[in-house]
């Protein structure tokens, strides 16, 4: 876990005080979408090797759903709720 904290760091760091250019980032942009990639394909392998995984999952499927739904249900009930008390006009 560690080393993950610590590679997300030095990574901002550098993006701060380095100046890109547009030929930099086009190229960097593309290591992100290899990089997922890679990441994605692995985590399929690995959800597919696992039986377990794969006989639960429409139950899985399900609770995701159920889980994303409700997340962007409340975020935007909050956001909502937020906005019309912070616009409120002190009369």
């Amino acid at each position: 876990m560690w080393s993950i904290a610590v590679t997300v760091t030095v990574g901002i760091i550098i993006g701060i005080f380095a100046k890109w250019n547009d030929k930099f980032k086009k190229i960097n942009s593309n290591f992100q979408i290899i990089g997922l990639s890679v990441l994605l394909f692995f985590m399929g392998v690995s959800i597919g090797s696992n039986p377990e995984i794969v006989h639960n999952l429409s139950f899985i499927g399900i609770k995701s759903l159920a889980f994303s739904v409700f997340t962007v249900f409340f975020s935007v009930i909050s956001i909502y709720i937020l906005t019309h008390l912070l616009r409120r006009n002190p009369s």
